[in-house]
């Protein structure tokens, strides 16, 4: 993840090393997490269990996980990715019910601070303005809306003995992502046609692994960061076309992206099933990230473009 004193933000003066819980530590975040925790000399201790709520030997295994930390990184959930078609109610049992069992047993445990990995999504799947902080809780999909459900209880446990911080990426990019950002990088890979040429007035917003790696690390040692939700972007914003094209020529090769009318594109996204993740490309969703800049003194420390062609690269050297 790069050299661990390159940080986007000034270092908090005489911060002693914490005692960290990373949650969800096995996962896409959690693997590149640990190591730039380490490197920062802080403690960890990298929980890989399931969250399963009401289960005696998974809250024995918690509380022997917490003796000691000052801090959890809760990462863990029911992915986005592994959830098409699940219920709400499904999706309430780890993402809502366990998180809350386990901020419970963090306080009970003295822990000082709990920062809860949320989503974007939390406020839609679309916007034409930048959303910062302020915007309302409008999820629209179930896994938002379990994760928005987990906010407002966390919200209510908060307080001067437990510190809450909220983190709202939007879609994270970085080398072996999974989900819609992992077909992206196979695309860019294999080469293949797609017909999205047309898509260039649409802008995204994007969080590269190796800045949000940065913020949280951040956010463990500065006492501003606590009470506080953030929404963390890279700078940058980017068309769906222009993302691809990006994409391509960190292969070293030409986009093969052909023209198709964005109005049929858009059509066929509203009426044909399974095509979610189409008509999120097709859209807007840009986030405003000030917040972090103004209260933490924290910036991302990789452009968008840097970010995409280190997870281009490592995708390239991965064996097949």
């Amino acid at each position: 993840m790069g050299d661990p004193i390159e940080r986007g933000g000034a270092r908090v003066a005489e911060q002693q090393p914490c005692r960290v819980l990373v949650t969800g530590a096995s996962g896409f975040i959690g693997r590149a997490l640990l190591p730039a925790l380490a490197a920062e000399g802080h403690g960890v201790t990298a929980a890989t269990w399931r969250l399963t709520p009401g289960n005696p030997g998974g809250e024995a295994a918690q509380r022997e996980a917490l003796a000691g930390c000052d801090r959890v990184i809760h990462l863990a959930a029911e992915a986005h990715q592994r959830v098409a078609g699940r219920s709400l109610e499904s999706l309430r049992a780890v993402n809502v019910e366990a998180t809350l069992a386990l901020a419970h047993q963090a306080r009970a445990a003295g822990v000082r601070h709990f920062i809860f990995m949320s989503s974007i999504g939390v406020l839609g799947q679309s916007s034409p303005a930048p959303l910062d902080e302020s915007a309302p809780v409008a999820p629209t999909e179930a896994y938002a809306r379990s994760k928005a459900e987990a906010e407002a209880a966390l919200w209510s446990l908060a307080d001067d003995d437990m510190a809450v911080s909220v983190v709202r990426p939007p879609l994270v990019h970085g080398p072996h992502a999974p989900g819609n950002f992992g077909r992206l990088l196979d695309w860019a890979h294999k080469g293949m046609p797609l017909p999205l040429a047309g898509i260039t007035d649409n802008r995204r917003s994007l969080l590269g692994l190796h800045n949000l790696v940065d913020f949280l690390c951040h956010l463990l040692v500065n006492p501003h960061a606590r009470n506080q939700t953030f929404h963390v972007c890279d700078d940058e914003t980017v068309s769906t076309a222009g993302l691809l094209r990006v994409l391509a020529r960190a292969t070293g090769r030409e986009p093969r992206l052909f023209y198709i009318p964005p109005v049929l594109l858009r059509w066929a996204a509203r009426v044909l099933p399974g095509t979610g993740a189409v008509q999120r490309l097709l859209g807007s969703l840009t986030v405003d990230n000030q917040k972090a800049y103004r209260l933490l003194g924290w910036r991302p420390p990789w452009t968008l473009e840097q970010g995409l062609s280190f997870a281009v690269s490592s995708h390239q050297r991965a064996p097949e």
